[in-house]
């Protein structure tokens, strides 16, 4: 693999997220790369109070700041997978996307679930998921 500048870790709350989050600024910490820290959340949750929305990414990057890496973090309302494999992608021009198996979903105790199959299958760059 070539010399990977920028990593993608999208989030969602779920143990596998966290886990692959963790994974990522590990790696990132080793590569020396730019990090990407993302959540895209459904339209619909705007509504939520601010703090409640960004206390997770909040808590997620003190957790890299701790490792030696900072993260730029970005918090999203729409369609995730679409916003993983393609949008960001190419905005941030990312080299490698590091994300969980499964997420919150109800197809969550699936092999693999849905987004991560979508991104899998139409991502602009390699995709490495942790289990």
């Amino acid at each position: 693999m070539s010399k990977v500048k920028n990593i993608m870790l999208p989030v969602d709350g779920s143990q596998q997220s966290i886990d692959a989050f963790k994974r990522g600024i590990e790696y990132a910490s080793e590569v020396n790369s730019s990090v990407y820290l993302v959540q895209v959340l459904k339209e619909g949750h705007e509504n939520l109070p601010k703090p409640e929305r960004e206390s997770f990414l909040k808590s997620l990057s003190e957790y890299a700041e701790n490792h030696g890496v900072t993260v730029n973090k970005l918090l999203v309302y729409g369609e995730a997978r679409s916003h993983i494999a393609t949008i960001l992608v190419d905005e941030w021009s990312i080299d490698l996307i590091i994300m969980g198996a499964t997420g919150k979903g109800r197809v969550g105790k699936m092999v693999i679930g849905s987004t991560t199959d979508y991104v899998i299958r139409h991502a602009r760059c390699d995709v490495l998921i942790v289990r």
